[in-house]
Formats: structure tokens, sequence, C-alpha cells
């Protein structure tokens, strides 16, 4: 929802500043705010997913337990599922809000607007 809504504001901002930006222009734009705030957005997925696990990561050490065994672990094994998941969605909304943002911000010219 972050990514989204960070897209969706920034492209929103672009409009004023550059009244005669075409819709391929303005898809553009989000697709890089999108890659800018992936970077920092991913990081900070990652890093919080590990400090919550690093205690029990610690112990696994402590014991000499193999990555095998480690992984298999139904609770590392759940946040690592998290992690991917998490991942996954915001790998895809980075698209989906730059495309329907330049779609709903600027519609194609020549095509007639409905009125209700």
């Amino acid at each position: 929802m972050d990514v989204a809504m960070s897209i969706a504001s920034s492209m929103e901002e672009v409009m004023p500043a550059g009244p005669r930006i075409t819709q391929e222009q303005l898809l553009c734009s989000g697709l890089k705010i999108g890659r800018d705030i992936m970077g920092t957005m991913s990081n900070t997925l990652i890093l919080a997913y590990t400090g919550g696990s690093i205690p029990l990561l610690l112990l696994f050490l402590a014991y000499e337990t193999s990555l095998m065994e480690i992984v298999s672990v139904d609770y590392i094994a759940t946040e690592i599922v998290k992690a991917l998941a998490g991942s996954i969605g915001l790998i895809v909304a980075m698209p989906i809000t730059a495309i329907l943002g330049s779609h709903l911000l600027k519609p194609r010219t020549g095509k007639r607007r409905m009125t209700p």
C-alpha cells in the first residue's frame, strides 16, 4: 500500500509540472519512481523479517544446526514464505499502480470521456 500511494502521489505531482506530458511519459515517470521506491522498500522488508528472527538464528548457530534443518523448521519456513509473498506483492504493485495512474490521470487524447 505504501508503494502504491507513493507512486500515485508522485505521478499526480508530475502532472502540474508538465501539463503537456503524454500518457506514455507519465507511465515512464511512474515506473522510474517505482523502481526508486522498490529499492528502499525491499531492504526494509528484508531487514524487518531478518531482525525478528535473529535470536532464533543465533540459537541455531550455537547448536551447529545444518541449513536444511533450519529451513525445515515451521517458523523459519513461514517467515521465508512471508518474505517471498511480500516481495512479490511489492514487485507487482509498482507496474499496476503506474499503469492505472497513467490511464486515470492522463486519458489518451482523441478518446472521448464518458460523462454521466
